[in-house]
């Protein structure tokens, strides 16, 4: 008993083979796309009252904060520089006081 394989039969193998090895290259790559966007199983913890309320102060001092920090600076537009401020700021590296050099 023999088996023969001509050319044709071997073309129609290596193209079955490439349409199957897409269409699983396919499914696997959406498998993966579905587990990075799915949503999370994990039920949801809800925040405690006295964690609520942390957050919430620590709100209001970053807003205090922040109204502080805009007076500031709507001060330090308004008033402009002095001349010696204005020239030292404009300094060379070497010359300033934040240089940066050690001595």
């Amino acid at each position: 008993m023999s088996i023969s394989v001509s050319g044709a039969d071997i073309g129609r193998i290596v193209e079955t083979a490439a349409i199957v090895g897409s269409i699983l290259a396919t499914l696997i790559a959406a498998f993966i796309v579905y587990l990075m966007v799915r949503p999370s199983r994990r039920p949801k913890r809800e925040a405690e009252p006295a964690e609520a309320d942390e957050l919430w102060r620590i709100v209001d001092l970053m807003d205090r904060r922040l109204e502080v920090l805009e007076r500031a600076l709507a001060d330090q537009l308004d008033s402009p520089r002095r001349g010696a401020d204005r020239e030292q700021t404009f300094a060379p590296a070497g010359q300033g006081r934040d240089s940066g050099r050690t001595k």
